[in-house]
């Protein structure tokens, strides 16, 4: 393995130029080649991440460039497939979540990842805010006993021209935010999830879901009741988890955890936590600079680069796999399936 990894990326909108910039902060990779339809695109991200040479496409980028990895941040339709490709060329992949539109998808990906032998990370940044890193660990370590309830979920307002609106192109907020909140939810759960009931709210044939409300069981009467949803005033996210010996609650976009516990003096009582980045994530470095938009992001998806080039590094598994991918899939299914039939649907 040499000593800078040699990256690739598919996709050269936004997010995968945000992503790059991340990547360039760990001081672990070379940023080589770029592909996407979009020339502009292409152009912007060789100019605003140093990128050396773009392409059209990624199988003419994969074909002639020598790669160690990439990045996949594509629309969601094209996730599976562009990662898969990657993959079938002997590259380890960093793929943006929901990683594909259904669970068979997904489980082709995840063994095909297998058989090459190489590493599969699924983008779900909520694993690397620092609040969230804490809250699991003080969960692990049974500050608030066994868990009976949690909720979870993301909210905006969105309009309807965009592709993320699209039923076609995997559109709507349960693979755009919700996908955040439930994988973040079953991670601290640490549970399989046994069946699903869902309420999911279609406008019109036109456009994807615009809103999905599920209680989500476990076996031993465990349930987590998931929103995600277009039909907000403003931008929400949170978890909440109930206990035996108390609770825990986060939100998004906020450093704060709250906590309550009995098996805790200093906890006793309700206690607002003002969480630090370190020692939880990487510190960004000193001269890091990145677009203004994903400033606020940004700790987060060095963190997530920094688990993934030391995945690669390590020869180990990352610590949001593919098999996280393939367990929101699987409960994504189920949500569909219940929304569709107006009866539960197991997972």
């Amino acid at each position: 393995m040499p000593d800078r990894l040699q990256f690739g990326l598919i996709g050269s909108g936004s997010q995968g130029r945000f992503l790059s910039e991340a990547l360039r902060m760990t001081d672990k990779a070379d940023l080589v080649a770029c592909a996407d339809p979009n020339e502009e695109a292409t152009q912007r991200a060789i100019e605003q991440c140093g990128y050396r040479q773009g392409y059209d496409s990624a199988e003419e980028m994969l074909d002639q460039v020598d790669l160690d990895a990439v990045i996949v941040a594509t629309i969601h339709d094209q996730l599976q497939p562009m990662a898969l490709a990657a993959v079938n060329a002997g590259k380890h992949v960093f793929v943006e979540k929901p990683m594909a539109l259904n669970a068979a998808d997904g489980r082709e990906l995840v063994a095909a990842a297998r058989q090459a032998d190489v590493r599969l990370m699924v983008g779900y940044t909520l694993r690397f805010m620092p609040e969230r890193i804490l809250m699991k660990k003080l969960l692990d370590e049974g500050a608030i006993g066994d868990i009976s309830h949690a909720s979870a979920g993301q909210c905006i307002g969105f309009g309807s021209d965009h592709w993320l609106n699209d039923p076609k192109h995997g559109g709507g907020p349960l693979f755009y935010i919700g996908s955040h909140a439930i994988d973040n939810a079953l991670w601290m759960i640490g549970r399989e999830p046994t069946r699903v009931f869902a309420d999911v709210y279609w406008p019109d044939e036109r456009h994807a879901e615009a809103g999905v409300d599920a209680v989500i069981s476990f076996a031993g009467g465990l349930s987590l009741h998931a929103c995600a949803s277009y039909r907000s005033g403003c931008s929400y996210g949170w978890l909440d988890v109930i206990g035996t010996e108390g609770r825990m609650r986060s939100e998004w976009q906020s450093n704060k955890l709250y906590i309550e516990s009995r098996k805790i003096a200093a906890y006793n009582q309700p206690t607002e936590l003002a969480v630090p980045p370190q020692p939880y994530i990487p510190a960004l470095p000193g001269a890091a600079a990145a677009s203004v938009v994903a400033f606020r992001y940004l700790p987060m998806w060095v963190a997530e680069m920094h688990e993934f080039t030391s995945a690669i590094t390590e020869g180990r598994d990352a610590s949001v796999s593919g098999a996280d991918g393939v367990r929101f899939l699987e409960v994504a299914d189920a949500i569909f399936a219940s929304g569709r039939s107006g009866e539960p649907a197991q997972v």
